[in-house]
This record gives structure tokens, C-alpha cells and sequence, in this order.
């Protein structure tokens, strides 16, 4: 269980009033459903159930494999 002295409670109400923006659930909640793995967008209150531990595999397209030698100095 979560309480208000949870430091992701703070960072969240943080994030919401820097960015301009309400959150969508109480942040206990939001807290609540992380830790059982889920995703809450911040934005549109979407829960997303066991996306959390994900894991994806990203490639990059041909200019996006151009731009990252260009920003190593390869080119």
C-alpha cells in the first residue's frame, strides 16, 4: 500500500503542475498500478495491464541510421 510519503506520489505532482497538466487518477493510484506492473498515461488515463517489465526491440530506419552516424561525427 501506498501513502502520501511515497517520493513517486511527489515526483508525479511534481511532473503535472510543471508540465500543466492534471493528473487523470489520484497519484496513489497511479503508484498503485505501477506497482502491479501496469502503465498509466498520463495523459489520457489509459491503463495499460502488465506492460510494465516490457521488453521491446527497436531498429532504426535508414535515415534514422543516418542521422545517429551523423551525430557520432561518422559523416
Amino acid at each position: 500500500m501506498t501513502n502520501r510519503h511515497d517520493a513517486r506520489i511527489e515526483e508525479l505532482l511534481a511532473l503535472a503542475e510543471s508540465e500543466g497538466f492534471t493528473l487523470p487518477y489520484d497519484p496513489e493510484l497511479i503508484v498503485s498500478q505501477e506497482d502491479l506492473g501496469n502503465i498509466v498515461d498520463l495523459l489520457s488515463g489509459n491503463i495499460i495491464l502488465g506492460e510494465a517489465d516490457a521488453t521491446y526491440t527497436w531498429s532504426l530506419t535508414p535515415q534514422g541510421e543516418e542521422i545517429a552516424r551523423i551525430i557520432k561525427g561518422e559523416v
